[in-house]
């Protein structure tokens, strides 16, 4: 006779960069996006400087509730290598709450199609603040992540 289990799963929703290598031209980095339904994650190749570019882009969002921000890492379709993340930041109501909208496609590899996942995160502005320091981090040293996190269940 079997035991029922109940388990009650928890994740943190929210946006992981993790760092995985780098050469004179580029960083490779994890990036993970994750609400309490979905789930995807891509490895792709940035730039060098391109983590600061970034965060000079999200700097001081939201400015106001039209406010909308772009990153862009890696790059899309089968002639690239690598995945790619595109981050939307924006405001979703008038309230000027923030969310952000994550579409990632990882590798092709040897696929002819490459899986993709559409994420939408809500957070805190004060959340971003403390994930840019931490990617300007990872950019600086080559070593480490940044995490923007909010609590799901």
């Amino acid at each position: 006779m079997f035991a029922a289990q109940h388990t009650i799963y928890s994740m943190n929703a929210g946006l992981k960069v993790a760092y995985l290598y780098h050469d004179g031209d580029i960083i490779e980095v994890r990036i993970v996006a994750e609400n309490a339904s979905f789930r995807g994650s891509a490895d792709v190749y940035v730039g060098t400087d391109g983590l600061l570019e970034a965060t000079a882009v999200l700097e001081g969002f939201p400015k106001d509730r039209q406010d909308t921000r772009e990153v862009v890492f890696g790059a899309v379709g089968p002639k690239f290598a690598a995945g790619s993340v595109r981050l939307k930041f924006y405001c979703k109501d008038g309230a000027g709450h923030a969310a952000f909208l994550a579409e990632i496609e990882e590798d092709y590899g040897e696929q002819q199609e490459a899986q993709c996942a559409s994420v939408t995160v809500d957070f805190e502005p004060a959340s971003l603040d403390r994930f840019l320091i931490e990617l300007r981090q990872v950019e600086i040293e080559h070593r480490g992540g940044a995490v923007l996190v909010t609590q799901a269940i």
